[in-house]
């Protein structure tokens, strides 16, 4: 049976996990984007045991190894980068040492993707949480490796940048940095035909209006995944991936591909800063009488393909004034859902097996575009098939009931 590429979602509460497993070559190819992994997450209590998903759905290499093929962090926030110290090998390849008795080993990382200019935004006016600087400081020791040798090295020293940092402090190694509207068809240093993914951000300071104060949520990395089936090149699944990305970055979204949409269209999005208004709008939800959302983001986040699923990674939303989850911002995506047949969805509501603690929300990406995978009983899988179809526009999983929206 051909192999089929898959995106799994884990529910984190408010965090971002997503790994891509794609299908190419006739063997699969990990990236995992963001996490978010507690230590407290355990089978007895009411959240998923991520760690332990990630584990099953991994593959080891030749030396026993877990691994991913790339670990992409769009910006430096703990919710995206939390279990990273603990849970992922760093330092030099040969220093791996496998785990002892029960304890899952520590993740291969093959190759890093980061940006310099998340890390100069962050750090003015943030500071960095334990498991952001562990991260860090393993993407400059890779750079560093580069700039010596002025060649990629082997699989577990092998990074990729994105973004021109400032004064010039990447000049010297530009063949290692992806700029906006790149297109990125090789991980790990091998070209894969089904993939066709466009660099959208992050944007250049003086891209925005006000470029003397940076925002730590202008800098998010954000990738237009295009996936093709096994064997194939031509995209059928359209997966947006934005981190926080705020509603500045949204409307010059909007102003730059008003007349080349397809950089916007998507299957999937994940709904960007766990469905926070500030997403949507310049105006504060907690302080404004009649806040109003920006007609640009919402034109740029509107490039919805028919059978649209929007993800929500977040705590469950209710009708209240929290933010993020925002009521309120639901209430924006599933007006965008509804013109074209689609779904809108919580991954803190995911429960299929009526447990409960919610499960990993995965969709098979096919020649005919996204449909969630049937629910394997020994697996901890999503129950439910999916078609692109307005007459099977909502999740149903095998007992009929729908999944349910945020």
């Amino acid at each position: 049976m051909s192999k089929k590429s898959t995106i799994s979602h884990f529910p984190v509460g408010n965090g971002d996990m997503t790994l891509l497993k794609i299908a190419s070559n006739d063997k699969y190819h990990y990236v995992l984007v963001d996490m978010h992994i507690c230590k407290d997450s355990k089978e007895e209590d009411d959240k998923c045991d991520v760690l332990k998903v990630l584990h099953d759905i991994l593959e080891e290499d030749g030396e026993g190894r877990p691994y991913i093929d790339a670990l992409l962090l769009t910006h430096p926030d703990e919710d995206h980068i939390r279990g990273f110290k603990e849970n992922f090998h760093c330092g030099k390849p040969d220093a791996y040492s496998a785990s002892d008795g029960d304890k899952l080993g520590k993740i291969f990382v093959r190759e890093i993707w980061s940006s310099p200019l998340i890390f100069r935004r962050k750090s003015k006016n943030h500071n960095l949480c334990e498991d952001a600087i562990a991260f860090n400081t393993e993407a400059k020791r890779r750079v560093n490796l580069y700039k010596k040798n002025k060649i990629i090295g082997e699989e577990g020293n092998r990074v990729r940048l994105f973004g021109k940092d400032e004064n010039g402090k990447t000049d010297e190694i530009m063949d290692i940095v992806y700029q906006n509207e790149d297109c990125i068809d090789t991980i790990n240093e091998i070209h894969l035909k089904e993939l066709s993914a466009v660099v959208l951000g992050p944007l250049p300071d003086d891209e925005f209006e006000d470029s003397s104060v940076p925002d730590k949520n202008r800098s998010s990395v954000i990738i237009q995944w295009g996936l093709a089936g096994h064997g194939y090149e031509e995209p059928t699944n359209y997966i947006m991936l934005a981190g926080d990305a705020g509603v500045e970055v949204w409307d010059l979204m909007w102003e730059k591909y008003e007349n080349d949409l397809n950089k916007l269209q998507y299957d999937i999005l994940l709904a960007p800063h766990h469905c926070s208004w500030h997403t949507l709008s310049r105006d504060s939800f907690s302080q404004d009488d009649d806040p109003q959302v920006s007609d640009d983001t919402i034109s740029a986040l509107s490039q919805a393909r028919q059978g649209v699923v929007i993800i929500s990674s977040s705590d469950e939303i209710k009708d209240d004034d929290r933010d993020p989850p925002n009521y309120k911002a639901m209430k924006e995506y599933e007006k965008i859902v509804d013109n074209v047949d689609g779904d809108f969805t919580c991954l803190s509501d995911n429960k299929p097996s009526k447990d409960k603690s919610p499960e990993v929300l995965i969709f098979k990406l096919t020649r005919n575009g996204p449909q969630v995978e049937k629910r394997d009983k020994s697996s901890t899988s999503s129950n439910s098939n999916r078609v692109r179809t307005a007459a099977t526009s909502s999740l149903f999983i095998e007992t009929g009931d729908a999944i349910a929206h945020g």
